[in-house]
């Protein structure tokens, strides 16, 4: 399977590859050093567990699953990663200065993070050279908030509405002028951490990080787009466990970009690292994180199948300060040995059927082999980058159809959404993905896919019996 399988799953997040950066010389990148955000540093052991009942912290709610299906409550969601630095937005108009602290500010800020290439936050900033030398940071600030392919700000969230975009491009067209503004004060920031672990004392939590084999911070060496993986035996031994909550620890956020946790059927070596190319044959995709996404609680009987003999965490970093940058950044996951009644797992929809010259759309049809009720919790769309739209209908057996997902696709901001529904013995679902120029599938970024994974229970419940992996529905 691709690295690039899912950027950002089963609760939303946001690439921040922003705008194009300055040209060498231009202005500051990224520096090199540790930001901490939630997690903290993580020395030592290659795992931190702590049992029992939990302190501190709530829980925020979420959406309900499941109409008609077995289960109640809903996939709550919390807090993402720790607030960013601090930046005064003085020398821009009081409106452009909105704009920036609300919509570009948690990557493009005094300090840039998650791999954005330069700070919004001064008049100054809008006037260097963008990166190729053909026009100035403004001016390619105006094209993203105008590109319906690849728009800044990236989902999740909101464009830009037509009042914000005219005052942004009427500053930056009349030459991005210094204008002092009393209305100073911290740039965007991501959501302050909230404590989702449950206080069932039969569930343990496990901090699983970056790391060398000594059990410290992994040394992220300075070079852009580094896939690192790291390997773990499952820390809860043989046992069978249930996943019920997981969190992202996010240590270092100027060289974080995202990160992938596999569950793998074969044993691995534990407390070993290595780069990695991305592909993971005989592993299931568990969790992952891009910037701005949190973390996920089940519904109180529901747990997700955590089966493997091992793990990866895939992590993608994005370096681009002159020096080696320590890290620590990882997920926490909450797991029980006491089984809950629903199991889930992550399931294919979609198509490898896809041989498109021109471009266009190609469709898969889940014929679902369950003969009873299944119900959804979320599904995340996952294309390369030619992808431009995905949906996923569900036609009842009745007749009747509904809209499961109907969302534009931007390989560089790849989310999921709560979609809770449930799927009947009889119905089936399909799945189809447009692309904007040559289609031709592939595991490469350069070749095409078709996914819809949809977290979903009885685990296995959306499955056709497909030869080519756990719980594939999409028709091979």
């Amino acid at each position: 399977m691709s690295r690039w399988i899912v950027l950002v799953l089963f609760a939303g997040g946001l690439a921040c590859t922003g705008t194009e950066g300055p040209a060498p010389g231009d202005g500051p990148l990224p520096g090199t050093g540790g930001h901490t955000g939630v997690g903290g540093a993580g020395t030592g052991g290659h795992y931190v567990a702590t049992g029992g009942r939990a302190t501190g912290g709530s829980t925020t709610t979420g959406g309900a699953v499941g109409t008609g299906g077995a289960g109640t409550g809903g996939a709550k969601a919390t807090g993402g990663a720790g607030a960013s630095s601090v930046g005064a937005y003085t020398d821009v108009p009081c409106d452009v200065a909105k704009i920036l602290k609300t919509s570009c500010g948690m990557c493009h800020g005094a300090t840039p993070s998650y791999g954005a290439p330069m700070s919004l936050i001064r008049a100054a900033d809008f006037s260097k050279k963008a990166r190729d030398g053909s026009r100035t940071v403004g001016q390619a600030v105006i094209a993203r908030i105008n590109d319906d392919v690849s728009p800044m700000p990236q989902a999740p969230t909101p464009r830009l509405t037509s009042a914000e975009n005219g005052s942004l491009t009427t500053w930056i067209q009349g030459g991005a002028k210094s204008a002092a503004c009393s209305d100073s004060g911290s740039e965007g920031t991501q959501p302050p951490e909230t404590n989702n672990d449950p206080t069932d004392p039969d569930v343990t939590c496990y901090d699983i990080k970056a790391r060398n084999s000594s059990g410290a911070k992994f040394s992220v060496p300075n070079t852009p787009d580094l896939y690192h993986c790291f390997s773990y035996a499952p820390p809860w031994g043989t046992d069978k466990v249930h996943l019920v909550s997981w969190r992202p620890i996010i240590d270092n956020r100027q060289v974080i970009h995202h990160w992938l946790l596999y569950n793998e059927n074969s044993a691995v070596t534990d407390k070993t690292d290595a780069d990695c190319a991305g592909a993971h044959p005989n592993a299931q995709l568990v969790v992952g994180w891009a910037p701005g996404g949190p973390g996920t609680t089940m519904p109180p009987d529901v747990g997700q199948d955590m089966s493997g003999a091992g793990f990866t965490l895939e992590t993608h970093y994005n370096n681009t300060g002159t020096a080696a940058s320590p890290d620590g950044s990882g997920v926490h996951v909450c797991v029980t040995k006491k089984l809950r009644k629903y199991e889930a797992g992550i399931h294919w929809l979609g198509t490898e059927l896809i041989l498109l010259p021109a471009g266009g759309q190609a469709a898969g049809l889940c014929s679902p082999s369950a003969k009873t009720p299944v119900t959804i919790i979320s599904s995340t769309p996952h294309m390369h980058l030619q992808g431009r739209h995905m949906t996923t209908v569900i036609n009842r057996a009745n007749g009747t159809k509904e809209t499961l997902i109907d969302k534009p696709f931007d390989f560089q901001t790849q989310i999921g959404y709560q979609t809770p529904t449930t799927i009947m013995p009889g119905d089936t679902l399909t799945t189809t993905c447009t692309y904007g120029g040559q289609a031709i599938y592939g595991e490469g970024t350069k070749q095409e896919m078709c996914y819809n994974f949809v977290l979903a229970y009885p685990n296995g419940g959306l499955s056709s019996g497909s030869l080519l992996r756990k719980n594939g529905c999409t028709g091979l």
